[in-house]
C-alpha cells in the first residue's frame, strides 16, 4: 500500500511538472511571436505611413486607411505595471485560461460626423490603466464596466500608442465568414478580387489564428462587483 501511495505520488507530481513545462513553453512561444511582430513595427516606422481614402471624392464622408508605424508609437517598459482590459462576453474563458486575445479592430481615431482613421497595422490586445475609464479607450461610459486587471510576464512587449492607450503587438483575429473565405481560397485559389490584398496581408502576417497572451491576473470586476484573486 506505502509503495501504491508513493507511486501515485510520484505520478500526480510529475504530471504537475509536465503541466507546468508546458505551460511555461506557452508563455514563451506567446511573447516570442508578439515580440516578432513588435520588432517588425519599430523597423517599419522609418518608413512613414501611406494614407488612402474608401470615399475619395465624397466631401461628406471619409475613411482613411493608414498603413505603417507611427513615429510617435513606442515601446514601454510593463515591468510592475499593473494594466487593465475591459471585457466585453469572454469574461468566463478568460479568468479560465488566464490569457488574452486580440480583437478584430485596429487602432481608430474618431472624427465624429465626418470621418475615420483607420491604423490597419496597429493591431493586438489593448491596455489601458487601472484609472482610465471606458470611454477614454473609445468604449461606452459604463462605470461598472467589466474588466480584468493584471500583470504581464517577464519580457512581454508593450507599446505606447498614445497616453493611456497601449497595445501587446498582435496578429489580428478575422471575423468567422472571412475565416472561411479566406480557408477557401488557400485550399482552392479562387477568390473574389476584393479580397486579393487582403489575404495577401493575412499571409504576410502568418495565417488567421490570433494572437494570444497569458497574464497574471490580480482583480477583476463582473457584475458590478470586484473580485481579487489570491495570490497563493
Amino acid at each position: 500500500m506505502y509503495f501504491k501511495t508513493l507511486s501515485l505520488s510520484f505520478s500526480l507530481l510529475f504530471s504537475f511538472y509536465l503541466f507546468a513545462q508546458t505551460e511555461q513553453e506557452i508563455i514563451k512561444n506567446q511573447i516570442q511571436e508578439a515580440r516578432s511582430i513588435n520588432e517588425k513595427w519599430m523597423a517599419k516606422k522609418s518608413e512613414g505611413l501611406k494614407k488612402r481614402d474608401l470615399y475619395e471624392g465624397q466631401a461628406e464622408r471619409a475613411d482613411y486607411i493608414i498603413t505603417g508605424i507611427p513615429k510617435h508609437v513606442k515601446e514601454v517598459n510593463p515591468a510592475g505595471v499593473v494594466y487593465r482590459h475591459y471585457v466585453g462576453s469572454n469574461m468566463p474563458i478568460i479568468l479560465e485560461s488566464s490569457q488574452l486575445k486580440t480583437g478584430i479592430t485596429p487602432y481608430v481615431i474618431m472624427n465624429p460626423g465626418y470621418s475615420r482613421e483607420v491604423y490597419e497595422d496597429l493591431v493586438g490586445i489593448f491596455l489601458t490603466t487601472p484609472l482610465t475609464p471606458p470611454e477614454r479607450v473609445g468604449l461606452p461610459r459604463n462605470s461598472v464596466a467589466d474588466y480584468i486587471d493584471f500583470t504581464l510576464y517577464a519580457g512581454t512587449p508593450v507599446v505606447e500608442i498614445e497616453k493611456e492607450i497601449l497595445l501587446i503587438p498582435g496578429r489580428p483575429d478575422l471575423p468567422a465568414w472571412l475565416k472561411a473565405l479566406y480557408i477557401d481560397y488557400k485550399a482552392t485559389g479562387r477568390v473574389d478580387t476584393q479580397y486579393i490584398n487582403l489575404f495577401k496581408r493575412v499571409d504576410e502576417r502568418g495565417g488567421v489564428t490570433p494572437t494570444f497572451m497569458k497574464v497574471k491576473i490580480q482583480s477583476y470586476r463582473l457584475g458590478g462587483k470586484v473580485f481579487k484573486l489570491s495570490k497563493d
